[in-house]
């Protein structure tokens, strides 16, 4: 018995031996495709469903487009993804059906939905025994029992071993599929013989073509119809790197597997330029309850965040654990070439020149780890509660913010009394603001000051978008939503709560935007 064979009795998972993926993709092809195993092709994907029965249907999966699609191998129900309203539906499937996300097709490409296709077949093949079984044993329980995710954001973890229980049997098993789909759609053997076939091609004096690993890995990515990130990967595996590593343009092309740093600090402002350029980061950052600390997205748990003198913190249990907690921003030097857009297509991308060295900084979602969301309504809790004020400040706020006869100026004096800004200095300090306003204010003879000021006084006083938005009804000011400054005002507030003044005016200097505080003159008057 060749550990590809093995099996767990007790549950019918399948248990595959690191060593012999190859091999697995070998006996999957003899039985659906034996003519890819003899001679290089792309394989016939739409062809193979159809003759095991499966269907595929087009649904959103996720609103951050992490899920790339699913296949149910019971009758089951889908969490299905409204992107109009924002929220999640259950939605009835019959077993054999494959579900694929049509936005994440569109972003990462026809490759990246093959992998997924091919994926999910083979979870229909390799795991349906397993469900199966557990479906019978939770009869009783009448547990649900939902289809297995693929997640962009699993695709290099890979599950503890020894570690014996439901879920990581079922993390395992999705380890398979992530490993074995390339080595089906690209087998061993032909993929080898195709990269060696162009490489001498491109060798030949008659072609006039320079050997490239850009274009060697464009031609392989073209003739299987798989992403060139896939046949990066399987180039290494099938031991050409030797061909290759020779090529002018060898260390630019691999560069992101090669010399990428992982959990790369940010500042604010490079932070925010990050959330500018790309709208699944800020699902990301928005949907999973992060927030900006020390230099990193982190989920908003006080396992993770702390408060220090009106500051965010990274716990020490977090820094130990950035890969559970942060979302992964690679740094890489890079040096351009024809296809690297090709290969950073759902990347969030940030250059940075300086001088001769040139880095970019990149997020994706393959890249980060499976972070254990709790409900929604932790996070957000958390989020309201998370900056320096306690809740009987914020009640006591509230009432004052509410009662006609107290003003702007005694509600502001209540929490900068609260945060021992007893002088015009330390006022200065926290808001870049000129010291008499602090006197203007104590005095309760500044109740008509305008959006800048008072946005630079909430910022200093680290106050969260929800409750600046009552202080704002409080002074008749009016924030706007969709024109700049306030748009990007609140874009900030809600996406990084709890930055300093100086680095909120980092980031409005990268928005184009002016900065608060140190711009604005005392009106004498």
């Amino acid at each position: 018995m060749s550990d590809i064979f093995d099996v767990n009795k007790k549950t019918g998972a399948l248990i595959l031996g690191k060593n012999r993926l190859d091999d697995y993709a070998t006996k999957y092809l003899t039985r659906h495709c034996k003519e890819a195993l003899a001679t290089p092709m792309p394989l016939p994907v739409d062809k193979i469903l159809q003759e095991v029965g499966l269907t595929v249907k087009e649904v959103s999966l996720s609103g951050n487009l992490d899920i790339f699609g699913c296949c149910l191998l019971l009758d089951g129900e889908v969490e299905v993804y409204n992107r109009e309203s924002g929220t999640f539906h259950p939605t009835f499937f019959p077993a054999g059906t494959i579900l694929v996300d049509p936005d994440s097709e569109a972003l990462y490409g026809e490759g990246s939905k093959r992998n997924t296709l091919i994926h999910e077949a083979l979870h229909w093949e390799k795991d349906k025994t397993y469900f199966e079984i557990l479906a019978l044993k939770n009869a009783e329980a009448s547990e649900k029992l939902y289809p297995i995710m693929c997640r962009q954001s699993e695709t290099f973890y890979e599950p503890p071993e020894g570690k014996k229980t439901k879920e990581n049997e079922v993390k395992w098993l999705e380890w398979q599929a992530h490993r074995l789909a390339p080595r089906v759609l690209m087998p061993y053997e032909p993929f080898k013989q195709k990269a060696l076939e162009l490489i001498d091609s491109y060798k030949n004096p008659q072609n006039d073509i320079v050997p490239s690993c850009d274009v060697l890995i464009e031609d392989l990515s073209e003739f299987f119809i798989v992403s060139r990130a896939s046949v990066k990967y399987r180039l290494i595996e099938v031991g050409i790197l030797g061909k290759i590593s020779e090529f002018e343009d060898y260390d630019a092309v691999f560069a992101e597997i090669n010399n990428r740093r992982e959990f790369v600090a940010l500042t604010p402002a490079e932070a925010y330029q990050l959330l500018r350029v790309d709208s699944s980061l800020q699902e990301w950052v928005s949907g999973g309850r992060f927030v900006f600390a020390d230099g990193y997205f982190v989920l908003a748990d006080p396992k993770y965040i702390t408060t220090k003198n009106g500051n965010l913190h990274l716990t020490t249990k977090a820094k130990k654990n950035l890969a559970q907690c942060a979302i992964n921003i690679h740094e890489q030097k890079y040096t351009t070439y024809r296809n690297i857009q090709k290969d950073f297509m759902g990347f969030a991308v940030l250059y940075s020149v300086t001088g001769i060295d040139q880095r970019m900084l990149t997020f994706h979602p393959k890249y980060q780890a499976t972070f254990n969301y709790e409900p929604k309504e932790v996070y957000a809790a958390f989020h309201k509660h998370i900056l320096s004020y306690d809740e009987n400040e914020e009640i006591e706020l509230v009432k004052k913010l509410g009662d006609p006869t107290t003003t702007l100026c005694q509600c502001l004096w209540f929490l900068m009394e609260n945060r021992k800004w007893k002088y015009p200095e330390i006022f200065n300090e926290k808001t870049l603001l000129h010291k008499n306003y602090h006197g203007k204010i104590k005095n309760d003879k500044y109740n008509n000051m305008g959006t800048d000021v008072l946005m630079a006084i909430c910022v200093g006083l680290r106050l969260n978008l929800r409750i600046i938005e009552k202080i704002f009804e409080k002074s008749g000011n009016k924030l706007d939503y969709y024109k700049d400054p306030d748009r990007t005002y609140i874009h900030i507030l809600e996406n990084m709560p709890g930055l300093s003044i100086q680095d909120f005016n980092s980031v409005l200097e990268q928005a184009d935007i002016p900065q608060l505080g140190s711009t604005i003159k005392i009106d004498e008057n």
